[in-house]
């Protein structure tokens, strides 16, 4: 539908995702993903808006006529927002975290789902784990849907793919890829971590309140004790200690040991298909 030769989709993450990491899945065969506010490479990337942070629908559009996809996060799906994209030209996908909102995003118009389990790093929209929520989606929908949270692996790629799901949306372990921005820190930290180094928090809540979100435990230990609340991630050339910003991580992170380019990691993610 996409125009992808693989079932990858690099999750578009805020302060971190790059034009350049997004190209170099497209290239390997996923569908390289941007932030609003970056320029996707080419047109075979896609667009990510955060729905708390009141997108317009020009901004809407004027993404749309750029890319394949645009596609919004943690808000109920709108109607006005789905034929904002389709009018420019692009499809639509909607974050979900419930049987019951990836409904509304096909009554919406939307040409895919992402179904979210409570495993995924960054903020989380539903109470379920990535089978329990897959399981639904599925259900309740005839678009096709997309798998995250957690996800790490080609093993854990092939199971959710066997269990129905049209592909697999990963974060952390390409946060950790050179071609990503995030401080060097925040690298080697995720590369030290397991899933119990992880917490689902509402801590980092500037801007963003009452949206859960998982991190690194640390980096919010070290928050409380210096009171930092804002929601970027540790970025390279911040201009301060990045210890105490959230460091996103999904419970996928302790089978991320090693820093690999984009493409090689949409290789191993695969090899099992």
């Amino acid at each position: 539908m996409v125009g992808c030769a693989l079932p990858i989709q690099l999750a578009a993450m805020g302060g971190v995702g790059t034009t350049e990491l997004a190209a170099a899945v497209a290239a390997a065969g996923g569908l390289g993903m941007v932030p609003a506010g970056t320029e996707p490479s080419e047109p075979m990337c896609g667009v990510n808006f955060l729905m708390p942070f009141n997108p317009s629908l020009d901004d809407i559009a004027a993404a749309a006529r750029t890319c394949r996809v645009v596609e919004f996060f943690y808000a109920d799906p709108r109607e006005d927002v789905v034929s904002a994209v389709h009018g420019a030209g692009a499809l639509a996908g909607w974050q979900v975290g419930s049987g019951a909102e990836a409904a509304a995003a096909e009554k919406a118009g939307c040409d895919y789902v992402v179904a979210q389990g409570t495993e995924a790093g960054g903020h989380v929209r539903g109470k379920l784990s990535l089978d329990d929520v897959l399981a639904q989606v599925l259900s309740s929908v005839r678009i096709p849907v997309v798998a995250a949270g957690g996800i790490a692996t080609a093993e854990r790629t092939a199971e959710v793919i066997r269990s129905g799901a049209d592909a697999v949306r990963v974060g952390t372990r390409f946060v950790t890829s050179p071609e990503s921005a995030a401080h060097p820190i925040y690298v080697r930290m995720l590369l030290a971590a397991s899933a119990a180094d992880t917490v689902l928090t509402e801590w980092f809540d500037e801007g963003w309140p009452n949206a859960p979100h998982r991190v690194l435990r640390s980096s919010q230990v070290a928050a409380e004790t210096s009171g930092w609340k804002a929601v970027w991630p540790p970025y390279r050339d911040v201009d301060r200690y990045p210890g105490d910003m959230a460091m996103y991580a999904g419970m996928g992170v302790g089978d991320v040991k090693l820093s690999m380019p984009a493409a090689e990691v949409v290789a191993d993610l695969v090899r099992l298909l």
